[in-house]
């Protein structure tokens, strides 16, 4: 779907909506498959659980000063020194 096309959509009983099938085929969803609706600053987004995950991939990726640390065990380490000075 490009950015520049639009769904005239019709609400339904129990407020169902039909999601045009070419909108399910660029999405690979079939039915019984969940969608996802967004909020974002801009209004409401829908999308599937797969391109949800495809965009989110690689977004934690450590960068900069971090990408030389390991921030796990940092962790690890301040909370097994707290725990210490408490005796426990």
């Amino acid at each position: 779907m490009t950015a520049n096309r639009a769904y005239h959509l019709k609400v339904q009983a129990q407020g169902r909506v039909v999601v045009p099938s070419d909108v399910r085929a660029e999405l690979g969803v079939k039915e019984g498959d969940e969608l996802i609706l967004l909020k974002e600053a801009r209004g409401y987004r829908l999308t599937s659980r797969r391109q949800l995950a495809a965009e989110l991939q690689g977004s934690l990726k450590k960068t900069g000063d971090a990408a030389n640390r390991d921030l796990t065990q940092e962790l690890l380490d301040d909370r097994r020194a707290e725990a210490s000075k408490k005796g426990w």
